[in-house]
């Protein structure tokens, strides 16, 4: 199925976030997916995943959870916050706001949406 993808950007819980969203062709409702990216942030990788999901009939938002911030300093906080039992407050939000930019999306069934992570 042919697809169409772009990044995108959108409020995270305390600051502008990229996003690379793929989708298939048609009006949809497509169901979603949020990917959640390993340690090497928004590559060419995860970006190919996005389209794969896209490829199978999914819309797929590939969330840059460093988004021109170090990617030490920000693996560190999300670690420093599971230790103290706090993930909320170390991206948890800015994933909560790529899954309600995702399903607002027109073409997104809101209630079909998941997320996989790496």
């Amino acid at each position: 199925m042919p697809t169409t993808a772009q990044t995108i950007s959108f409020q995270g819980e305390r600051q502008r976030l990229r996003g690379y969203l793929a989708w298939p062709e048609g009006g949809g409702p497509f169901p979603g997916v949020v990917i959640i990216h390993e340690a090497f942030g928004l590559n060419e990788n995860i970006q190919g995943i996005a389209r794969r999901f896209a490829d199978e009939g999914y819309a797929a938002l590939a969330v840059d959870l460093f988004s021109g911030r170090s990617r030490a300093v920000c693996m560190a906080r999300f670690v420093g916050g599971m230790l103290r039992g706090a993930p909320e407050r170390y991206g948890i939000g800015d994933l909560k706001a790529a899954l309600g930019v995702l399903a607002e999306q027109p073409s997104i069934d809101g209630g079909r949406i998941g997320a996989i992570g790496f």
